[in-house]
């Protein structure tokens, strides 16, 4: 028996809930263990609560997507595979998932480049709105050959910039991509064109585009992880000052292209993990190079200051189909098992991403 669900517009929200001139600070990354083992992880920056939770969204789930006038008359269809990931605000439009076969949909936000394909009502039936797209593909493929084909298959179109009387502004977005073999692409629509990127560094952060992030390495391209050696001057010797003169010169603000840069740094210098354990372990130290403390960044508007935090990460084992997560109040990981989830689900299941603080004593372990 098929399961039933209707997207409605307000889904918007699950984004973003003010203009999109208050701009975000999202990581992506993905990592590969020394077996193949796939990881990925990312982090959500907002300056506004996002009230997020989790949703697993069985096969079978009837989805419909949104037009820009917030009606129900787009692109209907039924998921083929099961998926689940962060939403916000509860509801059940993924903004960052794994479904039942290891690919994993992040959407980032694009500001001041993100430019849909023009709305045509003549082709409703294929369009979706921007915030539909992690639903469309996590339900719909396996892999990312399958997304880099079908992606042409469906018009992603600017979604309602205002719902439920709240203005949510234009939601510029771009998507990354990432299967269970460690293929990565991202997806950019720019100038209402879909622009579909190889992304062999399979690292994600906000604008510009990827083929200029990528190529700002160039700057850096004197950075490793091994130490320089001293230099002779002249009748003086220079020594390093301690460990990770190689690096030196990394920058180390939030800004988009340096967040890419950073992640790079480590995601290509760091030494590939041996086991599941491990790797999920190495994926969760390299994010954490990212984390936004509250007041670090801040905007000044007509509203007062606006202060941007890491509300929440994730990391995904795409070989045991576990969903890691923290937040900002709470360090500690917890995670969902994606797989199991789906195995007894009858209908949307939503798991709770606030959890009390938990810090263990050790004395009753102690020898």
């Amino acid at each position: 028996m098929r399961l039933k669900i209707i997207v409605a517009a307000v889904c918007a929200l699950c984004v973003a809930a003010v203009a999109a001139d208050h701009a975000t600070a999202c990581t992506s990354i993905r990592m590969k263990t020394a077996e193949g083992a796939v990881f990925y992880a990312r982090t959500m920056e907002y300056a506004y609560p996002t009230e997020s939770s989790i949703s697993v969204i069985p096969a079978g789930t009837v989805l419909q997507g949104t037009l820009p006038d917030a009606t129900l008359g787009g692109l209907k269809w039924t998921a083929k595979y099961g998926f689940g990931g962060m939403n916000s605000h509860g509801l059940p439009s993924i903004v960052d998932g794994v479904n039942e076969k290891g690919l994993i949909v992040g959407e980032l936000v694009f500001v001041g480049y993100a430019g849909y394909q023009p709305y045509d009502p003549a082709k409703a039936g294929q369009t979706i709105a921007q915030y539909d797209l992690p639903n469309w593909l996590l339900s719909n493929f396996a892999t990312v050959a399958e997304v880099r084909d079908g992606i042409q298959n469906v018009r992603v179109c600017q979604g309602p910039e205002a719902s439920q009387g709240v203005d949510i502004g234009p939601l510029p977005l771009h998507f990354t991509v990432h299967d269970a073999t460690g293929a990565s692409l991202v997806i950019e629509y720019v100038d209402g064109v879909l622009n579909v990127h190889d992304n062999p560094l399979g690292v994600l952060t906000n604008a510009p585009p990827l083929p200029w992030m990528l190529t700002y390495l160039s700057n850096y391209v004197n950075l490793t992880a091994v130490n320089v050696p001293m230099r002779k001057l002249g009748g003086f010797t220079v020594h390093q000052f301690g460990q990770g003169s190689g690096m030196l010169g990394l920058p180390g603000d939030f800004t988009p292209p340096n967040r890419f840069l950073r992640m790079v740094a480590l995601t290509q210098s760091a030494i590939p993990a041996k086991g599941l354990d491990a790797g999920l372990n190495l994926a969760m130290t390299v994010i954490d190079n990212v984390d936004i403390p509250l007041g670090s960044v801040r905007q000044e508007d007509a509203s007062g200051e606006i202060l941007e935090l890491t509300q929440w990460a994730v990391a995904v084992d795409t070989v045991r189909l576990r969903y890691y997560f923290r937040t900002y109040d709470n360090k500690n990981w917890h995670y969902v098992d994606i797989g199991k989830a789906l195995a007894g689900a009858k209908s949307i299941l939503t798991f709770p991403v606030v959890t009390p603080v938990d810090y263990p004593e050790v004395k009753a372990v102690a020898k």
